[in-house]
């Protein structure tokens, strides 16, 4: 899994305080992805949903979620965007090869 620094984590947890809107220490299952992104993570909305357990539509602004719990699913995400861009090089890597080939 994706660790993280603690000078990332201190950062991290400093932009999740930004959008707790009351001081709780919490945010909305529906910010997770925004804060996510502001984190320079750009997960689509299905792989939130998935991280955060697939909730229904109308516990997206009702349930909250604190920053140990939010902490390891930004982990996910940030391991299944270094999976892709490996496996897309990977992929570009052989399209390439077959250009080459063909001179």
């Amino acid at each position: 899994m994706c660790d993280f620094t603690e000078d990332q984590t201190a950062e991290f947890k400093e932009t999740f305080q930004l959008f707790d809107r009351t001081g709780d220490g919490k945010i909305l299952y529906s910010q997770c992805g925004e804060v996510m992104r502001a984190l320079g993570q750009n997960p689509t909305n299905a792989e939130v949903l998935k991280v955060l357990g697939n909730p229904k539509s109308d516990e997206m602004n009702v349930k909250v979620l604190d920053f140990e719990h939010f902490l390891p699913m930004l982990q996910t995400v940030a391991k299944n965007k270094d999976q892709s861009t490996y496996e897309d090089y990977a992929l570009l890597s052989q399209h390439l090869s077959h250009l080459v080939s063909l001179g």
